[in-house]
This record gives C-alpha cells, structure tokens and sequence, in this order.
C-alpha cells in the first residue's frame, strides 16, 4: 500500500519533509509526548492542500483528511491529487457552508495559508468552529504567525482576539506554525455571548444538510451532536452507533445489519467485476447513507468519497462520527471534481430517489454526470431496488 501513496519529500509546503512537519505537530498538541493520534486526531480537513502531500503522509497513521482547495483555479491541484489516490475536492470558501456537517473534525489545517480569516468580523473563523468537534485543533502557518513586518502583527492581534472570542485556546506558536485548541467550555461561551463578543446562531442554523446554506455570522452554542458519545481510534471508530441515527429512522439492529449485508456485498462486487484489488483507488458512493460500503471497502487500497444527496436526511454525521470521510451534494447540480476522477462509482438507490425530481433534474443528466466523473475502463455499481448491475464505462 506504501508504494501507492509514497512521495519523495512530501511537497514544497514542507522544508524539511511532511513527516517531520506531522510529528512536530503531533509534539506541539502533545507537550512533546506523542503524535497526533496521542492528540486524538483521526479526522482532519486541510485548507488549501495544494497536491495533498500532508494527507499522503497522514495515511500511516490511519488519519483520513478531506484535502480541498478553496478556490476553483487550484483545479490542478486536486487533479494531481487525485492522480495520487488521495481524497480530494474543490469547495470554495466564501459565502456558503461547506458541505460537511457539523462537529465532525479533530483538526483543521491551513498551511502556507492565505485565507484572510481574520476578515468581515471571521465569519470563516466561525464556520470552522462549526466543523471542528470539542477539543479539535486548528493549525495555521502563515506570515501572521511568525512576521512582525508589514501589517501582520495587526491581522494577529484580530485572530487571537476572535479566537478568544470563540473560547479557543492558543495552545502553541512555534516554527512558524500557530495551534488554537476548540475547548468544551460553555460557560466561557455563555459569558461572552453576555458580552456581546459574538452572536448566537438560531436553533434551525444546524439542522439538516449543510448544502447551499448560507454563511451566517454567529457561533453555535449546546452540547454538539458528536459530544453526546466519546468517540474511540481507528479503526474501532468504524463500528460506531450515533445516537443521531434514532432520529432519522435507523435503530442499532438495522446499523449492525447494514454493516454485515456490505461486507457480504463488497465481495461479491469484486467477485463480479474481476479485478484486483490494486486497480482501484479512488471510490464514490453517491448514496452512501450510513457509510456501510465504505466500512466494507476499509481493508482494501482505496479511498472513498461518501455523498449524501442534500435532499435525504443529514446521516453524514453518522459517516464521519464512523471515521469516514464524505459531503453533501445534490446530483441535480454538477460534483465539484475534474473529468475522469474516480475509478469506481456505486449508486445504490440514486435513480429511485431523483426519479420524481422534475423537468430540471432528468436521470439522463446525472448519468451523463457519472460518465464525466469516471474513468474510461472502470465501473460503475448500480443498485436499482433489489436488482445490481455492474456496468463498465465502454460498455454503456
């Protein structure tokens, strides 16, 4: 599997190679004891991954990272990521939520980063607030943190000032890198609220799909989805129950049963296509529902992108309180990735939820879609309620 993943060097975000920069991070969050797995890091978002060196070298230490560039001219960027067999896209940071939910990163990452965070009172501060879980770490490397040149020892004294704001706790500045820990401390939160150092989200701001929501100036507040259960390591963390999962219809028993019908599945899949396992490294389930595929697929050489149509019910919590990574997407619209991207395509029970969507959202266009995503001479799973079709791209 090393040799699908290894870079020489890391990349040019890292003078001295990603993995000395990995452990000095796993020393900064650690006191110098451990590494970012010591750190309870299993889930990370890179901001500006630029050829995702930092996620290839995260691998070893079974830590999945969505690597995404903040702006659509890094496309080449993510292709070359791709390329590697690392999960990647493209998710402009701007006006809108990203398409993740809530409480469901140990780190975010920004390194060389040229996000201006400290702007327009830090909305983006404050979405990435929403995205870390309690105890998650933001780590930021840019001139701001090290320079007192020009004006970065005012955009600084911004961050930390909203940062404290937040109740993040600036836990180490060295090298050139900065890292706030998000504490799970509400009553610092209820007291600067009192204080009117930020506002209050609304209850609705946080339920269902962050897909095409916009960007609102405030801060969550409550206990988090993901803070109601001590989530455990990789891999144990695969084998997760949410007690979120209630409220969208699926009890334990149907948890258990859906993660033994897709290891039974995922055999018979490869049973049926006839490759081997190395011929296929980047994966999409486009209705992956609780993430029983992917949890299948774990123990092979792949990468899976887990979506969850923006019109169902948010389970992509459930995905990534799994230890899996995943968005929200609605298939009316195109996926934010280059042509030919992924090697394998499962759509279990697509068609059957867009078939009523109307004149603007026809099955022929997201056929079309899944033509322009995959690559030539691989597959495409299709499960149309009980009957499974494996197709390859020339065969269609």
């Amino acid at each position: 599997m090393n040799q699908l993943w290894w870079f020489p060097g890391g990349g040019t975000h890292f003078k001295h190679g990603a993995p000395e920069y990995i452990q000095r991070l796993g020393n900064m969050t650690t006191n110098e004891t451990g590494d970012l797995r010591s750190a309870g890091v299993f889930q990370v978002l890179d901001v500006g991954c630029g050829v995702a060196s930092f996620s290839a070298y995260l691998l070893p230490l079974d830590i999945q990272t969505m690597s995404f560039a903040p702006k659509d001219g890094h496309e080449n960027q993510i292709q070359f990521a791709l390329e590697r067999g690392i999960g990647a896209m493209i998710s402009a940071i701007s006006t809108k939520q990203l398409p993740y939910p809530s409480n469901s990163f140990e780190m975010v990452h920004c390194s060389r980063c040229r996000v201006d965070w400290h702007e327009n009172d830090g909305i983006l501060l404050k979405e990435l607030d929403r995205l870390l879980r309690y105890n998650g770490y933001f780590v930021y490397s840019a001139p701001p943190a090290y320079r007192k040149d020009k004006d970065f020892p005012i955009i600084w004294d911004k961050l930390v000032n909203l940062t404290s704001a937040m109740c993040w706790k600036l836990i180490a500045r060295k090298v050139q890198t900065a890292i706030w820990i998000k504490q799970e401390n509400q009553s610092c939160l209820l007291h600067n609220a009192e204080q009117n150092l930020f506002n209050v989200c609304d209850p609705d701001y946080d339920s269902g799909t962050s897909w095409n929501k916009p960007l609102r100036n405030c801060i969550i507040l409550g206990t988090s989805r993901s803070d109601s259960q001590k989530l455990p390591p990789r891999p144990e963390r695969l084998s997760v129950y949410s007690g979120g999962l209630n409220a969208i219809g699926i009890n334990e028993e149907r948890f258990i049963s859906d993660t033994i019908f897709w290891q039974d599945q995922v055999s018979h899949y490869y049973r049926l296509m006839n490759v081997n396992k190395t011929d296929i490294r980047n994966v999409m389930d486009m209705n992956a529902l609780i993430g029983g595929f992917a949890v299948a697929l774990n123990t092979f050489p792949v990468w899976v992108m887990n979506v969850v149509p923006a019109s169902m019910n948010n389970s992509l919590s459930a995905i990534y309180d799994r230890g899996l990574i995943g968005a929200f997407h609605d298939w009316c619209e195109p996926f934010s990735t280059y042509p030919r991207t992924y090697d394998l395509l499962h759509a279990n029970h697509l068609f059957s939820h867009y078939q009523n969507h109307g004149e603007g959202c026809l099955l022929e266009d997201i056929m079309l879609e899944m033509d322009r995503i995959l690559r030539p001479q691989v597959m495409i799973l299709i499960k149309l309620f009980f009957d499974a079709c494996i197709r390859s791209k020339t065969e269609i």
